[in-house]
C-alpha cells in the first residue's frame, strides 16, 4: 500500500515504517482516545483495591474459623500469586482488567500484533515508573502526542486501540520484502501472510 504522507510503499500496519505516520488500518484496530485510557486506568485503581480488601476477607474467614495466624497468612500468600497469575494472563494478551472492560488493548506500534508478555511488564513497571515522574508528566504527553502515546507507550513501542484488534500476521521483517508492482501481490510471503500491496487487504 502507498502511505498516503510520503507517498512511499510500506507494509500494510498501523504506522508507516518510512514516515511514522498514522495509518487507519481497520484490522489492526483504530487508537483509543484520552478518554477511554482514563477510565482504564481508574477502573484497575479500583480493581486492585476491590481485590486487596477480597483478599483480606478471605484471610480473615479461614484465619477466624481455624484460629491459626499461619492459615491466614498463608491464604493471604496464596491469594495474591493467584491475583499476580491473573494480571499476567491479563498482560500476556496486552491489556490489563481495567483495560478490558474498557474495551481497549495494548498492541506493537510497528505491525498491530500483541506485544508479548516481556514488552507488557517493561511497559507497566519501568515504563510507567518513568511516565509518573515530574507530575506524571509522561501520562498526560498522550493528551498532545499526535498518536496519543504516553511516554511508557514510546519506551515499550506501543499503541492503544479499541478492542476487536484483529493481528497481523506478517511479522516485522515483513518490511523488507521488496516492493511490488502496484496492485500486486509479493510471491515471496507465505500465503498466510500475504497482503494486496495496492488496498492493504490481506490477499
Amino acid at each position: 500500500m502507498l502511505c498516503p504522507n510520503c507517498g512511499r510503499e510500506t507494509q500494510p500496519a498501523l504506522f508507516c515504517h518510512l514516515c511514522d505516520i498514522y495509518l487507519p488500518n481497520p484490522p489492526a484496530g483504530a487508537r483509543a482516545g484520552v478518554a477511554r485510557r482514563l477510565a482504564a486506568q481508574l477502573l484497575d485503581a479500583v480493581s486492585v483495591w476491590a481485590i486487596f480488601f477480597l483478599v483480606m476477607i478471605v484471610a480473615g474467614i479461614v484465619g477466624g474459623a481455624s484460629q491459626s495466624a499461619g492459615l491466614t497468612l498463608g491464604a493471604f500468600f496464596w491469594t495474591v500469586i493467584g491475583y499476580i497469575v491473573f494480571a499476567l494472563w491479563f498482560l500476556a494478551q496486552g491489556r490489563t482488567p481495567g483495560k478490558w472492560l474498557a474495551g481497549i488493548r495494548v498492541v506493537d506500534k510497528r505491525n498491530g500484533s500483541f506485544p508479548g508478555l516481556g514488552r507488557m511488564l517493561v511497559r507497566e513497571t519501568i515504563g510507567k515508573f518513568v511516565s509518573g515522574l515530574a507530575f506524571a508528566l509522561g501520562y498526560l504527553w498522550a493528551i498532545f502526542d499526535k498518536d496519543t502515546q504516553a511516554w511508557h507507550d514510546k519506551i515499550a513501542g506501543t499503541v492503544v486501540v479499541r478492542q476487536g484488534v484483529a493481528m497481523i500476521a506478517a511479522p516485522p521483517a515483513a518490511y523488507a520484502v521488496p516492493a511490488v508492482a502496484v496492485g500486486a501481490v509479493s510471491s515471496s510471503v507465505p500465503a498466510a501472510t500475504r497482503f494486496c500491496t495496492n488496498c492493504g487487504a490481506r490477499a
